[in-house]
């Protein structure tokens, strides 16, 4: 079949997420940018105490491997690197969006800094924010050796300042990717 130059293809469905029996349209930039790779927890590792506090985060085995070995590193330069999140289910981070809704943030205030279910980097599991997880974190000490360092570990910042997919920065926010052998 041909199609007249005239004639526009369809617009793609919406993506969606539905908050607390509401149904919002995913916006930019988050939109076109669903993370289909979940981790399982059953197969996730517990990043060890002396880098969370109390908290029990997990992350891929992998990950856990290399924040250990990053933060020992950063540790030997006078650096304290502390993981304040790692995974996160789809169900978790539907709940912090809810939480945020019902205590009056509108939807695109809330999604401006916590991705909607299913788009946030930390359903993988190779994501991890570090301690302050907020703007102050680019102030941090913690900041400049990973911004120096971080590479060597397989590392990276996921949204830097100016980062070409339109995201806010995050400075405290990085992912663990495999290195080239």
């Amino acid at each position: 079949m041909v199609v007249p130059a005239t004639a526009q293809p369809e617009d793609p469905a919406p993506e969606q997420v539905e908050l607390n029996g509401i149904v919002y349209d995913v916006p930019p930039p988050w939109r076109g940018n669903r993370i289909e790779e979940a981790a399982d927890p059953a197969e996730l590792a517990r990043v060890p105490s002396e880098l969370t506090g109390e908290l029990g985060i997990y992350v891929t085995p992998e990950t856990r491997d290399a924040v250990v070995a990053m933060a020992a590193a950063a540790r030997a330069h006078g650096i304290r690197l502390e993981v304040d999140s790692g995974f996160r289910s789809y169900g978790f981070q539907k709940r912090v969006l809810e939480g945020l809704l019902a205590k009056g943030r509108p939807f695109l205030n809330a999604v401006r800094w916590t991705a909607p279910p299913g788009y946030s980097e930390h359903i993988t599991g190779r994501a991890v924010d570090f301690v302050p997880s907020d703007a102050d974190f680019k102030d941090a000490p913690a900041y400049q050796w990973l911004r120096k360092h971080a590479a060597d570990f397989c590392f990276t910042e996921s949204y830097p300042l100016g980062n070409a997919g339109g995201f806010d920065w995050e400075p405290w926010h990085w992912r663990y990717d495999d290195c080239d052998e």
